[in-house]
């Protein structure tokens, strides 16, 4: 009996822990948040609300807190501030952090100083200085930084890398020494592969979530065609339909799944996205 008393607590400790992080999970969701499970990771979740979730404040942050293994958070977009970041001390496990576009400063990033597993650190469009550089660079997992349209400086970064010299830093593009030319048609860096419906390739059954990208979706057909994300559970999600001859420029991700209709929701075919800017042709 003394033996099998402490697996038997094990067990019923397990089970609640994963009743807790279930509540947590259907509060996110609530905010209009996204969770996946990793794959290969059973105890791991990333977490995104840069799709549905924008109307995220810190009091909602807080919450989202509470999902200690979460190892993936996107935040771009949001209404979190600084103050909001405390929050996510707690969040030992963090790997990933995108911070994109929110109103965060020096004072924020101060609250990431503790994330040891940290490896990439979004903080494009923020409010932050050099001073947040001073509060990374004792994370020594880091290895993406991104400060393009903020108040870091070149001096800033050249101090950064002497202590942190194996993180990448991405400043962006400095347009004062662009030199102008001669302005030409911009070319897509990629053609996606047109997968038809019915054809000897299929594609993935749903989309998986990776780095950002754009895709010009062009109509070549003589009808509208409709326009379909298949999201992260498999089910297909309207985002618009293309006129004949027309094309739309889309934001998406890596790794999503497009699938292209008649204007009856009939299935013509589908395109998978790669990291790169690409072009998606819909052929006659």
């Amino acid at each position: 009996m003394k033996k099998i008393l402490p697996s038997i607590l094990l067990f019923a400790w397990a089970m609640l822990g994963q009743a807790a992080d279930q509540g947590v999970i259907d509060s996110i969701k609530k905010k209009g948040g996204l969770v996946l499970q990793l794959q290969g990771e059973a105890e791991q979740w990333e977490v995104q609300f840069q799709l549905g979730g924008r109307d995220l404040n810190d009091a909602g942050l807080a919450d989202v807190a509470k999902l200690k293994n979460t190892a993936e958070l996107n935040l771009r977009d949001t209404k979190i501030t600084s103050a909001g970041l405390v929050h996510l001390k707690g969040l030992t496990r963090l790997t990933r952090l995108h911070l994109e576009r929110t109103n965060i400063d020096d004072g924020g990033v101060a609250h990431l100083s503790g994330l040891a597993e940290l490896e990439y650190l979004n903080l494009y469009g923020t409010k932050i200085t050099d001073k947040s550089l001073e509060h990374l660079s004792n994370l020594k997992n880091l290895r993406q930084l991104y400060v393009w349209q903020t108040g870091v400086t070149s001096e800033g970064i050249k101090a950064f890398k002497k202590a942190a010299p194996n993180v990448e830093v991405v400043q962006g593009i400095d347009l004062s020494r662009v030199i102008a030319v001669k302005k030409e048609e911009p070319k897509p860096e990629d053609d996606l592969q047109w997968l038809p419906e019915g054809g000897d390739e299929k594609p993935p059954a749903k989309s998986i979530t990776g780095e950002f990208t754009v895709v010009r979706f062009i109509n070549k057909r003589d009808q509208a065609v409709k326009l379909y994300w298949i999201d992260y559970g498999g089910k297909p999600k309207l985002y618009g339909v293309i006129e004949k001859g027309d094309q739309r420029r889309q934001n998406t991700y890596e790794d999503a799944v497009w699938m292209v209709t008649d204007e009856k929701d009939n299935a013509l075919g589908y395109f998978v996205t790669t990291r790169k800017f690409a072009r998606a042709v819909i052929p006659k």
